[in-house]
């Protein structure tokens, strides 16, 4: 899939998914688990598809992630030097 399959489907995506109904939720009991609705899982695949891009788009998953949430998710790396960075 090149750079523009995968912006067209951020904007179809982007298009038919409010923000404001999405809703996430990482919840730790022991284990961490996600929790989301529909529109949820989607916000997450269009922040995450921006990752993709050879040049990222910055993506965003604060308003996802609220108060409600155990944690949220603070970085999302998208080079390869911030990858080795962050795997030691």
């Amino acid at each position: 899939m090149n750079d523009d399959e995968i912006l067209r489907l951020i904007q179809r995506i982007e298009e038919s998914t409010p923000k404001d109904i999405a809703v996430a939720k990482f919840r730790s009991y022991g284990e961490v688990a996600l929790y989301a609705n529909r529109e949820g899982y989607l916000r997450i695949a269009v922040e995450m598809l921006k990752c993709a891009l050879r040049d990222p788009i910055a993506a965003d998953l604060h308003y996802l992630f609220n108060e409600d949430s155990d944690f949220g998710i603070d970085q999302l790396t998208t080079t390869e030097e911030q990858l080795a960075f962050y795997s030691t």
